[in-house]
């Protein structure tokens, strides 16, 4: 059996867990609620200070007159470079076009051109080589020969000076190796003594006009034998 002492050191020893129980419930919900107090308060001021600054910005016409005005700025510069881009490119493609139409212009100039030439170097060629400046005072047949022959060299000097000066240079290739792709070869003839693949003959001369085929020459070629 258990004596009166023991059982109060029993007592004793059971209770001070519950007595330790009892004292730190009370601290735990204590500090609980003072957090639970402090997060309320924070919530409180942050409601207390939203509306307050957004009833200083609607109450501030000037702030209000800046933003928009500010928007309104930099709609208006969009608007300004938008503006300057489309302008450049419309520049742009006018250049082009004028400078298209104006290469089409001289092109069809040219070919009218180019045809009258050949028309004059037939003349040209026509006259004897004996006869185009044997100048024969006493024959005035002969005379006006020389002086009509003068005259279409000038003439057809004029015309190629002025397709010169817009970009369009004449080419005669006697002479110098065929090439397919500034030639048009008429005929081929065996001819002892020239290269083979050479122009032997430039029935009607070439044109280039800014460093593009205007016309093909027309030629002969020497044929290979071989």
């Amino acid at each position: 059996m258990l004596t009166a002492a023991s059982r109060s050191t029993m007592l004793g020893v059971f209770s001070r867990p519950m007595l330790l129980r009892s004292v730190r419930a009370p601290m735990v919900q204590r500090m609980y609620s003072d957090k639970a107090a402090e997060d309320k308060k924070q919530e409180a001021a942050s409601e207390e200070s939203a509306p307050e600054s957004a009833e200083a910005e609607a109450e501030d016409p000037v702030a209000k007159q800046l933003q928009e005005k500010d928007a309104r700025i930099k709609d208006l510069t969009d608007d300004l470079l938008y503006c300057k881009a489309e302008l450049q490119n419309v520049q742009r493609r006018t250049a082009e076009e004028k400078k298209t139409m104006g290469d089409h212009a001289i092109s069809r100039l040219a070919k009218d051109l180019t045809e009258s030439v050949d028309v004059l170097d037939l003349a040209l060629r026509s006259v004897p080589e004996a006869l185009r400046t044997n100048k024969n005072e006493d024959n005035e047949a002969s005379r006006a020969l020389v002086e009509l022959y003068d005259g279409v060299s000038l003439t057809r000097k004029s015309i190629l000076d002025m397709l010169r000066t817009h970009g369009i240079e004449a080419f005669d290739p006697l002479g110098e190796k065929f090439d397919p792709l500034l030639h048009e070869a008429l005929y081929q003839a065996p001819v002892p003594g020239k290269e083979p693949g050479s122009v032997l003959d430039c029935s009607k001369i070439g044109y280039m006009i800014k460093g593009r085929l205007l016309r093909a020459a027309q030629v002969g070629v020497v044929q290979d034998t071989a």
